[in-house]
């Protein structure tokens, strides 16, 4: 199976003004245009019961959209996926990992030659895992069954992780775009 990821750097001019979710549909958009040859603007859709979006009229094509820092993805699959970024940032591991992961886990990766990656290698796959299953924040992230599906962990570049988890395997294909919003040019 395969799935292909639309990104972009978001340009400094759309940065710190809350434009990040526009710039994730605009990735939609075009990626709906180039792969499945479908306008994004007469696709309906509708909201699971947590909130993941799907296309009510194209039950085939599946996508999810994350952003952080600096970058903005989307994914398009044949079967529902999660996509999650995150930018590397200052945090509390400790006290965020006892929220996270189960209890067992903590001391490997606070004991890890590199912390900060084995926490943002945990962190973005489970966000993936929870976009994935449409559960959202109602999962109880410590109890997420790390077996369950396929998943992969990317690094966009050093101080970003990225991660993505669907049913089955995919071979993934990475698209760059350059996103402009007409009303800020």
């Amino acid at each position: 199976m395969n799935g292909v990821i639309y990104f972009t750097k978001i340009s400094e001019k759309y940065q710190k003004k809350n434009m990040e979710h526009l710039i994730g549909e605009k990735l939609l958009e075009e990626g709906l245009k180039r792969e499945y040859g479908r306008q994004l603007a007469y696709e309906p859709r509708a909201f699971g019961e947590h909130g993941k979006p799907f296309f009510t009229l194209q039950p085939k094509i599946h996508y999810n959209i994350t952003h952080s820092g600096k970058y903005a993805a989307c994914i398009l699959a044949g079967q529902e996926v999660g996509i999650d970024i995150q930018e590397h940032r200052n945090v509390k591991y400790e006290r965020m990992l006892e929220r996270m992961v189960p209890e067992e886990m903590i001391p490997e990766i606070l004991n890890s030659a590199h912390v900060e990656d084995a926490f943002f290698a945990q962190w973005v796959l489970r966000e993936a895992y929870i976009k994935w299953t449409g559960e959202g924040l109602s999962k109880d992230l410590r109890k997420i069954p790390m077996d369950d599906g396929a998943s992969e962990v990317f690094e966009l570049e050093e101080g970003y992780s990225c991660a993505v988890w669907a049913a089955e395997p995919m071979e993934i294909r990475w698209e760059q775009v350059e996103v402009q919003l007409p009303f800020l040019k």
